[in-house]
């Protein structure tokens, strides 16, 4: 499909014949928890997409990232879903933390490692790097207790991070630390959770940590949320976009299998694809910004509107898709509906548009933007 040949193309260029290899796999094979699709775009060399050159990666933009996660959605729902999970996290280390990230996002590249996000991404400020997890001193560096539930990439992962408030003794209370931990690390176990059929392959389970020790090397210090709001901003932003952009791709999917099989009429298939392809270019724009170095409230809060106007630009799209593909294969199989299930999946990210309702009618006010 025309729309998609400049995101495909992007795939190829990066991680040459896997978007060939997703095709032949199909759908069906790409969306098998069993299967190893996430460890064969590990081993593509698909977790340095976005680690920096001259750590050994290949540096791609929010743009580029927005147009691959868009084509990998297509292809793999559950793949775009849980690699976005790295994806930001590298993106974020490398913008906002730098030079002290570097030996991480080396390692990364290096090893080809798939980083586990362990965080409550959805909130601004000092609850936004607090996921329930305890943090004790120790000799040369601390302990972490706790659990993440859900985590995605839980068994593919190579390092897990997870930010945390410094203990008392150890620092002021408001300073935030990046954990840097191993997979295979005394102390980190992982139990089932995730029991929805859509989505299974993104390996999502929950992980559980019990008096994990982590040394100093791997311990990045972040700062204070008062003091150094862009980097939370820059969290948040690339998380936002980049997921946007995988769901767009699931429902993009559906779409495009319409064209396919020459399904419906083309007004119809027309009037499916556009309201995807209008938010889109908003997305692209937004990460346009984000490579020319904009982070800020401002920035936020729009992406924040288009996130949400996608959830209902994709709800459109795949309502009408699911219908327009017919009554057979709706009673012979479960693809379509399994699909559109997993487009939704948009909604339950954090911040939810509910919650996030008052804030952005308060900064549209004029007032500041204030996630809770």
């Amino acid at each position: 499909m025309r729309t998609l040949s400049a995101e495909r193309a992007l795939l190829e260029a990066h991680l040459p014949g896997f978007d060939g290899w997703l095709a032949e796999l199909g759908i069906d094979g790409a969306e098998d928890p069993e299967g190893d699709v996430i460890d064969a775009f590990r081993r593509a060399g698909g977790g340095n997409l976005f680690v920096p050159r001259e750590l050994g990666g290949t540096g791609l933009g929010c743009r580029d990232g927005v147009r691959l996660q868009r084509a990998v959605g297509t292809r793999a729902p559950a793949l775009a879903v849980a690699t976005t999970m790295h994806h930001y996290k590298i993106a974020w280390l490398a913008a906002a933390l730098g030079a002290h990230a570097g030996d991480v996002l080396r390692e990364v590249a290096e090893k080809r490692h798939l980083v586990a996000s362990c965080g409550a991404e959805g909130q601004v400020g000092r609850s936004l790097f607090t996921p329930g997890i305890r943090v004790a001193a120790a000799d040369g560096g601390l302990t972490v207790s706790g659990s993440k539930r859900p985590c995605s990439l839980t068994r593919s992962m190579g390092l897990l991070t997870l930010t945390a408030t410094a203990p008392d003794d150890s620092a002021p209370e408001s300073r935030l630390l990046m954990l840097v931990i191993p997979a295979d690390a005394p102390g980190i176990r992982r139990e089932p959770f995730w029991r929805n059929r859509v989505l299974r392959a993104t390996q999502t389970d929950a992980v559980l940590l019990d008096e994990v020790f982590v040394p100093d090397s791997m311990i990045i210090p972040i700062g204070d949320p008062a003091l150094s709001p862009g980097r939370f901003t820059s969290n948040l932003l690339w998380f936002q976009l980049l997921i946007t952009a995988s769901y767009l791709g699931i429902a993009t999917g559906q779409v495009e299998r319409l064209y396919t099989a020459q399904r419906g009429t083309p007004g119809d298939r027309v009037a499916a694809l556009a309201p995807l392809e209008t938010v889109c270019a908003a997305l692209e724009a937004l990460a346009r910004e984000v490579d020319e170095g904009r982070c800020d409230d401002d920035l936020l809060g729009r992406s924040l509107l288009v996130r949400h106007t996608a959830q209902r630009a994709i709800a459109e799209a795949t309502d009408r898709a699911l219908e327009l593909a017919g009554g057979m294969p709706f009673v012979t199989g479960s693809q379509g509906v399994d699909a559109l299930a997993a487009s939704r999946g948009l909604a339950f990210h954090p911040p939810s548009e509910i919650s996030a309702r008052e804030p952005l009618d308060t900064w549209l006010g004029g007032g500041g933007l204030t996630l809770k």
